[in-house]
């Protein structure tokens, strides 16, 4: 049986720098009550990051701490302006006694873990999930909370409003939706999203329909269909397409070393997006990289510039003469809504 580790053994561990901290979660689990509190809730809260799902890590991993290191943790979230942080101060009592607060720690992160549940968006799991936070005031408050305060929220956040359809909620969810409409940007094609779970009364489905008219509206307009037209394929409703081309292994050069990825889609407010890659076998974690879409260029490091959609083909047989690779047409990826023929079409237009 491993010997249990020491406090001196478990606070080195809590100062290693992130990266270096093989063993910093099982620590966390584990830790006594002496432990210092402001030092384990430094490493706690530094669990949580900027990802897709934030708190995931943090939340599975610190549900059961020292009451001392919880006290400890509110303190270090009190200034922090993100969603998880209005929901932990909101629904934690932090002046109630000892079992009290560690109660509604654990069921704090456990909300925060079921706003990052993967299954399926239109899955019965996910509704069902949603539906479970939804059904407890406390919970609700502290998701109403969290939306008022701050503009960026989840869209699992925003379904758990959407499927409860009180008034409450409603007060917290219309600001967003009537945010996306006024700039009509990718987030009104995220918010429609919300439909799956809302609740159905005539207020909810005057919001959706009003989304829906401004979508199908900006989609008709969209320059999307103009390099449909452009093309050749005429006047579609909708028209969108996805590629992925990578580079061959030739010459010693490794296969995938350039990669680039290419979306065109008249129903996105985003409706063209070109990223292109090139990493190095000596640092595979620092790929440089050219990226730019409709709107702006996100960087250059490759010095490739920029290209209308139009001229995309002759972009990238540059780019493949500067970067002195080449690509692989033969395991060129796409999808798109144009079938037969005109995918044909399309295929030997992308290869130039």
């Amino acid at each position: 049986m491993p010997k249990r580790p020491t406090l001196r053994e478990i606070e080195t561990v809590l100062r290693t720098p992130y990266h270096e901290r093989s063993n910093l979660l099982e620590v966390l689990k584990l830790l006594p009550d002496d432990v210092d509190p402001a030092l384990a809730a430094r490493a706690a809260v530094g669990l949580i990051g900027d990802s897709y799902h934030p708190t995931w890590l943090f939340a599975r991993t610190c549900r059961r701490l020292p009451v001392p290191v919880i006290r400890a943790g509110l303190a270090l979230l009190e200034a922090d302006r993100r969603p998880h942080a209005f929901i932990i101060r909101e629904y934690v009592r932090r002046d109630a006694k000892d079992e009290v607060l560690a109660a509604d720690w654990d069921e704090a992160l456990q909300v925060l873990l079921g706003l990052e549940s993967t299954y399926a968006w239109g899955s019965k799991q996910k509704r069902a999930k949603f539906q479970a936070l939804a059904d407890q005031p406390r919970v609700l408050q502290a998701l109403q909370t969290a939306a008022v305060a701050c503009e960026q929220v989840s869209l699992d956040l925003l379904a758990v409003l959407a499927a409860d359809g009180s008034e409450a909620s409603l007060d917290a969810l219309i600001p967003h939706i009537e945010r996306a409409v006024r700039q009509q940007d990718w987030e009104l094609d995220r918010l429609q999203d919300l439909r799956t779970h809302a609740r159905s009364t005539p207020v909810m489905e005057d919001l959706f329909s009003r989304m829906k008219a401004l979508f199908e509206a900006r989609q008709a307009r969209s320059p999307a269909l103009g390099l449909a037209k452009e093309l050749g394929f005429g006047e579609p409703d909708a028209f969108w397409f996805q590629v992925h081309i990578s580079s061959p292994a030739f010459d010693g050069a490794p296969a995938y070393q350039h990669q680039v990825h290419l979306s065109v889609d008249s129903r996105s407010a985003t409706w063209f997006h070109v990223s292109l890659s090139a990493s190095n076998p000596a640092d595979m974690l620092r790929p440089r990289s050219t990226s730019f879409n409709s709107d702006k260029v996100y960087c250059d490091d490759l010095g490739l510039g920029t290209c209308v959609p139009s001229a995309f083909p002759a972009w990238l047989a540059a780019s493949a003469e500067r970067l002195r690779t080449r690509w692989n047409f033969d395991q060129l990826s796409l999808g798109t809504s144009v079938r037969g023929k005109k995918r044909n079409q399309l295929e030997r237009w992308l290869r130039g």
